[in-house]
């Protein structure tokens, strides 16, 4: 166990990037190509077309997959979750919503991108917290919103001239 800890703490200082000019929406349509399983519940694609960013396209599916998983297992049958992908002020932006449960918070504050911090029975509690690493390696940020009960947003924004 610690030499897991000692792993995820130097993740970010090991991340290997392979850049190559990357269409976001083209890694988001397959990331959700990818994701066999959003059956009983309803998708709602907005995506733009963006300009092309120096990036790792094997790592963005890895964010993306894990923000369409999250909100897979935030909304029941009958949810849905909202992809979006856009151009503005300089930035590519993916955003991912649903109706599910949400987060506390305090839960936003303390716990979020910590590794080992979930909400879910059955989860490790690194997808964010490596997702964080890899959109900051990128020079890019992660925005959330939640409320319990209505559903969260997420937002990764990468910029356009890294």
């Amino acid at each position: 166990m610690n030499d897991l800890i000692r792993r995820l703490t130097t993740l970010r200082q090991e991340l290997e990037i392979q850049k190559t000019e990357t269409d976001l929406t083209e890694v988001v349509k397959a990331a959700m190509s990818d994701l066999d399983g959003l059956h009983g519940l309803t998708l709602v694609q907005d995506l733009a077309p963006v300009p092309k960013i120096p990036a790792d396209p094997g790592l963005l599916h890895k964010v993306v997959t894990n923000l369409l998983l999250n909100a897979k297992e935030a909304v029941n049958d009958g949810g849905e979750i909202r992809i979006l992908t856009k151009h503005q002020d300089g930035w590519v932006q993916v955003a991912v919503a649903d109706n599910g449960c949400g987060m506390t918070s305090e839960f936003l504050r303390h716990s979020l991108f910590k590794p080992f911090q979930t909400t879910k029975k059955n989860g490790l509690g690194i997808g964010m917290f490596q997702s964080r690493a890899i959109v900051e390696a990128h020079q890019g940020r992660i925005e959330v919103e939640s409320e319990p009960g209505q559903g969260t947003t997420f937002r990764v924004l990468l910029p356009v001239k890294a």
